[in-house]
């Protein structure tokens, strides 16, 4: 009925019901240790018209879901919910994410353009967000910022994952703890609301500490509105995991990521919002969401209570991401 629109692989847990509007293809950078998702995948640019008949695709599904429940006399966001169409479960598109990895690699001028034809085709759109990568935001002029803010990009999620500069060489990361806090700080300054991707876990056994330490430090200058942590999972096939293999970097522990998150939390002095329940990886430490510095004792008490329970479960040890990497904390 409806000619399929160009879909990417990933999107953050906060946009599931947001329109998906694929801007670039994969990932420009793609070495980062721990990443599986686009290896062996060729980065391109796509065009603004491509972008652009994309966006008119899902218009006309829309309309025609608006249509269609009109003459049964149903409502438009029930039928979207239940035929899985969660972008129009307002009833209208309510929030749209640009992907893939980082959208910013496009010049400001035709990724402005494809922002502001977004809002003219969905009226009622309150949000566009986006990946981006810090070293890309470092290269971006303040105007260049400025220019896609004001075209109505008004999220940015930055996968900082850690502050250590000794661990973001080593996962190749492709920037420094400095150039992460100046993107940071420029995306504030520009007016984007600024959600950093932080990775328990990545440090492993021997590195964790720094990795804690570091990570809040950097956190501290940037002072971003949200903190997201998203657990180290070894995907099969990536560089880290075959380390991994190999006993070359050494997993930690259910117990061990949960110290190195207490450490984390006891040393942020931000005012931003923690969230951990928005990933799957970070069920193993139940309820740790909040606002800091107000929940701060809260949520080292929600910590405590999970190295507990951990602990007398008998399986401190363990950590359930990693199948049979398990031998790897022993």
């Amino acid at each position: 009925m409806f000619m399929p629109r160009t879909l990417g692989p990933l999107r953050p847990p906060p946009e599931a019901h947001s329109l998906l509007i694929r801007v670039t293809r994969n990932c420009p950078w793609n070495r980062c240790e721990f990443c599986s998702v686009f290896k062996g995948q060729r980065f391109r640019l796509r065009t603004v018209a491509e972008v652009q008949e994309d966006i008119l695709a899902a218009k006309r599904e829309a309309d025609y879901i608006k249509a269609w429940a009109g003459q049964k006399g149903h409502s438009t966001a029930l039928t979207a919910r239940y035929n899985g169409i969660l972008w129009l479960d307002h009833g209208y598109v309510n929030s749209a994410f640009l992907q893939d990895s980082n959208s910013l690699i496009m010049k400001a001028e035709p990724l402005g353009e494809i922002v502001e034809f977004l809002y003219e085709t969905f009226p009622n759109l309150e949000r566009v967000s986006s990946y981006a990568r810090g070293k890309t935001v470092c290269k971006r002029k303040p105007e260049e910022l400025k220019r896609l803010r004001e075209a109505g990009l008004s999220r940015l999620y930055m996968g900082l994952e850690t502050g250590d500069d000794e661990l973001l060489v080593y996962m190749k990361k492709g920037a420094t703890a400095a150039e992460m806090i100046q993107a940071g700080r420029k995306v504030m300054e520009a007016g984007f609301e600024l959600s950093e991707y932080v990775m328990p876990g990545l440090g492993g056994r021997e590195r964790w500490e720094q990795h804690a330490e570091n990570t809040a430090r950097v956190l501290n200058e940037i002072n971003p509105h949200f903190i997201r942590l998203r657990t180290l999972h070894l995907a099969e096939g990536t560089p880290l995991y075959e380390k991994a293999r190999r006993g070359e970097f050494h997993v930690s522990s259910m117990e061990g990521v949960l110290i190195e998150i207490r450490r984390l939390i006891e040393n942020l002095d931000v005012t931003s919002e923690l969230i951990t329940s928005d990933q799957a990886m970070n069920a193993f430490m139940g309820e740790c969401d909040g606002k800091l510095p107000e929940d701060k004792e809260s949520l080292l008490e929600s910590i405590d209570r999970a190295l507990t329970w951990w602990r007398e479960k008998g399986e401190p040890r363990r950590n359930p991401f990693l199948g049979s990497l398990n031998r790897s904390v022993d």
